[in-house]
């Protein structure tokens, strides 16, 4: 089930021949299909590249009239009678029914997250080939690119583990941490930290810019502090989410659910104001050793704030690279930029499309 770098490279070609030639010129209509986070994401970038976006669909009934970065938002069933010439699939979990769908009414469409690995395919080999040194790494990497090229899921269980951000030896119990959550969510990640360092560490520093989850957070926490005796000031809580610069964001659940808040400019219906900060900011200098990351879309303005301190301390990091299709060149580039000497292995922990993980460290 693991493919090779040569069935990698047919399937991008593949992809890459299904795409029109006119479409980055503006000559062919183009739509969208998904307006959940990554559908949001792609308007702006797929308009920055000249591609003439006319309309949108997505399944949520309450969307349909409304106007999107300036797009309106169709009925799916509208399809049928007036489709654009061309479609990009961004609902990244539905992929081949979707897919299905539109074929069985004669439009001309790809995933979005395929078209993205087939146009950035020498980046994705780059990291592939020389950042990437252990066998596993590698064959993880294989895999989630043939998932978002063929949005076959399959891909993603043969290399699924356990133990997320806390599944190689150096990132369990190595030594007496001075650890960052950041993504902190309802404390689950903090409370798996401490399990897996036995209660021995330095500082938990926990971010958490949702106030429902915050609030979950703060429970956690003082059920640890009493299961484990440990010192109250050993964990501070903070309820802003990290990010490049100082500022106030802002916040929404595009499900409704505790466990999905995406923060930015537009974060869709029932947005929140949130407080961001910048690492650096925040520490002051401070000495950390080991950053969790798990921040809906956000990891690479962390990182660019917390540059100063990544590149003092030189901390472990276990960084989530699946929100964006090229999360994994881009913030696997960035991080070999502020940290020369850095190590980097990649691994996956859901059957799905979500949830994979790189890990960075130094000997």
């Amino acid at each position: 089930m693991i493919p090779t770098i040569e069935n990698l490279s047919s399937a991008a070609a593949s992809i890459s021949a299904s795409v029109p030639e006119g479409l980055t010129r503006g000559e062919i209509s183009a739509g969208l299909y998904g307006l959940g986070f990554l559908g949001r994401s792609a308007l702006p970038q797929l308009k920055a590249r000249a591609i003439r976006l006319v309309s949108c669909y997505d399944a949520n009934e309450a969307l349909e009239g409304t106007l999107h970065e300036g797009i309106p938002v169709c009925a799916v069933g509208d399809l049928k009678a007036s489709p654009p010439e061309f479609l990009f699939v961004t609902s990244r979990h539905a992929v081949p029914p979707v897919s299905e769908m539109l074929s069985g009414l004669g439009i001309a469409h790809v995933s979005y997250d395929a078209w993205l690995v087939a146009s950035n395919f020498a980046a994705f080999r780059h990291v592939h080939d020389f950042i990437l040194r252990d066998d596993r790494s590698k064959e993880v990497l294989r895999a989630v690119m043939m998932a978002m090229l063929t949005g076959d899921k399959r891909y993603c269980a043969a290399v699924y583990e356990k133990d997320q951000y806390f599944c190689l030896p150096r990132f369990c119990g190595w030594e007496k941490e001075s650890y960052v959550d950041a993504g902190a969510f309802a404390g689950d990640s903090t409370e798996r930290f401490v399990w897996a360092h036995n209660g021995v560490f330095s500082k938990i520093y926990a971010f958490e810019p949702g106030p429902r989850q915050f609030a979950a957070l703060q429970a956690c926490i003082r059920r640890l502090l009493e299961e484990w005796a440990l010192d109250p000031d050993s964990i501070k809580l903070v309820n802003a989410g990290l990010g490049e610069t100082h500022h106030s964001g802002a916040a929404a659940s595009p499900n409704g659910q505790m466990t999905n808040l995406a923060i930015g400019n537009d974060a869709g219906a029932g947005a929140m104001a949130v407080d961001i900060v910048s690492l650096d900011g925040f520490l002051e200098e401070d000495r950390i050793t080991f950053l969790k990351a798990d921040v809906e879309g956000m990891e690479m303005a962390l990182l660019k704030g917390a540059q100063k301190t990544i590149r003092r301390y030189r901390p472990k990091i276990s960084i989530c690279v699946y929100h964006y299709p090229t999360d994994i060149p881009d913030i696997t580039n960035y991080l070999a930029g502020l940290v020369p000497h850095y190590q980097f292995a990649l691994r996956h922990h859901s059957p799905q499309l979500m949830e994979t993980v790189l890990y960075c460290w130094t000997d």
